[in-house]
């Protein structure tokens, strides 16, 4: 496994899938920002796959979308 995950493809997909999440949910990236206590640009560079998130804020983000973490991990592992 490369030692930066953020130029794979399992990330490309991470990012992707929170991003859909998100706009699913009808949220705009400030708005989840604001419902995460984050600056606009945290969700950007998730979204951009930059940033890496951890399970904690993982679930919190699910949470914010209205998405179980069990949910959005299933989605995930089918989309790898």
């Amino acid at each position: 496994m490369p030692s930066n995950t953020l130029y794979t493809k399992e990330n490309e997909v991470l990012s992707r899938l929170i991003r859909d999440m998100r706009t699913a949910a009808g949220l705009t990236q400030a708005s989840c920002a604001e419902a995460l206590g984050k600056p606009q640009s945290y969700v950007s560079k998730i979204e951009g796959g930059s940033q890496r998130i951890d399970l904690l804020q993982l679930r919190d983000y699910c949470h914010v979308c209205g998405v179980s973490l069990t949910v959005f991990v299933r989605r995930f592992e089918s989309s790898i």
